[in-house]
């Protein structure tokens, strides 16, 4: 099947199509990303949604959309393709609400689909917790122990501010979003199992 055939293709060619507008028209970012101030006080809501589909530069979207077609696939099978694109966009907006909530009301934008992914990655690993996902490229784990650190990190890192310029609560609120979403109401139907999982 033609990657452009699915949700996640669709999504993904969605993000660069955004990335490319952002360059030709530098003022887009100002009403695409979420800005708290902008979003809340003058009433520009649609940066829940939008904010998503933007990025800071070449290396963020590669990276997010790399994690976007590593995981969506799977995912999107598995859950059909409405349920995913609604998953992918509850998980993305849970997102930017938990970082307002955990960073509260400033004028600092928030851009990027991690919150999305996040959330992907988070289903992948409940849904086939014994594949097996490197960590960092390098460390082989089951996908439920790689889920696990990740969020670990998200929160060592949001406390510690040790990545400056990326929204860990950001991330940790689509993991968050994403294991309900699965876990109670309903996103698991149609799960696929390994033959070594049977």
């Amino acid at each position: 099947m033609s990657l452009l055939k699915t949700v996640t293709g669709k999504l993904i060619l969605a993000n660069f199509i955004v990335f490319i507008i952002n360059i030709l028209f530098k003022n887009s970012i100002d009403y695409l990303a979420l800005t708290p101030t902008d979003a809340l006080y003058k009433g520009m809501i649609w940066q829940f949604l939008t904010f998503m589909y933007v990025h800071a530069g070449i290396e963020h979207i590669l990276l997010n959309m790399w994690g976007l077609f590593m995981f969506g696939p799977t995912i999107e099978y598995a859950m059909g393709k409405k349920k995913f694109f609604l998953f992918y966009m509850v998980t993305g907006i849970s997102s930017g609400i938990f970082h307002i909530l955990l960073t509260g009301i400033s004028n600092t934008p928030l851009v990027g689909a991690s919150g999305a992914i996040f959330g992907v990655m988070t289903a992948y690993g409940l849904m086939f917790p014994r594949q097996t996902i490197y960590f960092q490229l390098i460390i082989p784990m089951p996908a439920i122990v790689f889920i696990i650190l990740i969020g670990l990190l998200q929160i060592v890192y949001g406390i510690t501010g040790l990545e400056p310029g990326i929204s860990n609560y950001g991330h940790l609120g689509g993991m968050i979003i994403g294991f309900i979403l699965v876990k109670y109401l309903g996103f698991e139907k149609r799960k696929i199992r390994f033959f070594w999982e049977q």
